[in-house]
Formats: C-alpha cells, structure tokens, sequence
C-alpha cells in the first residue's frame, strides 16, 4: 500500500487488515475504516481511552487507540457510546455512535434494538487493539 507514492506498508490483504503498520493504512483499508480515540498514559502499560482504563503497550507519550468495527461488542465494560445513527444492513447493523466527542462506528448483531439517543457500552476484543504514535502516525508495537 502506498501514501502519496511512497509504500507504507507490503504485506498479504490479511496482514495489512489486521496489523496496519500505519494509520494511514488503517484509516484506508476496511469499510468502515478503523475507529480513532485519543490515549492518555497511565502508567505500567494502562491507558485512559475515552474515559476507561485499557491495557496497552508501555509507554509515556500519548498515543491513538484504533480498532475495527466488528472487532467490539456491547457489554458491561468498555467505551462509553451514545447512539447517533443505526443502519440496519440485514445480518448486521452499522451504529455510528459518540465516544468522547469522537465518531465511532460498531458492526453489532442485528438482533439489538437501539436507537438514537440510546447509551451502550463497547467492548473492544483486547486482541484486536491497535495503538499508533500520532506523531509518526506509525504503529507502536
């Protein structure tokens, strides 16, 4: 994948999907892109990522959390979401929501009844997470 001519990242589809060595290539690939939060350390590898403590790499500086739609799911802990818009897409839904301040977009199952307005916490798959330097915009291992 290339920025501007210059290859950011080589790498087979699946590679580049699960493990963007940029934010460029993981705002580029995937529909919807990858959502963005900003982190704030908190010391021995804890981040505050819109107002809740997530685990994440060791560190000082602030980074950017990232994670993929379908990679969250409603539960008790997590983000905090407030509903803004649900788009019923047959075996799923596309819920565009507000997690501090920021757009944030969740492929949930089609099962869930929500609306605008609603509250719903997120889960991110630990797994899943992503973290990028926002000066390099390069991932951070």
């Amino acid at each position: 994948m290339s920025n501007q001519g210059k290859i950011v990242q080589a790498a087979t589809p699946i590679e580049v999907y699960r493990n963007p060595a940029a934010e460029f290539v993981a705002g580029f690939i995937g529909n919807p892109p990858m959502n963005f939060l900003p982190a704030e350390p908190r010391g021995s590898g804890k981040w505050n990522v819109a107002g809740q403590l997530i685990d994440g790499p060791a560190g000082n500086a602030p980074l950017k959390f990232a994670v993929r739609p379908e990679d969250v799911r409603p539960g008790d802990h997590g983000l905090p979401a407030t509903v803004r818009l649900v788009e019923p897409l047959g075996a799923h839904l596309l819920v565009t929501c507000d997690v501090g301040g920021t757009m944030f977009r969740a492929v949930l199952d089609s099962d869930l009844t929500l609306k605008p307005g609603d509250a719903l916490t997120l889960s991110p798959q630990q797994c899943r997470l992503r973290w990028f330097d926002p000066t390099t915009t390069l991932a951070v291992a």
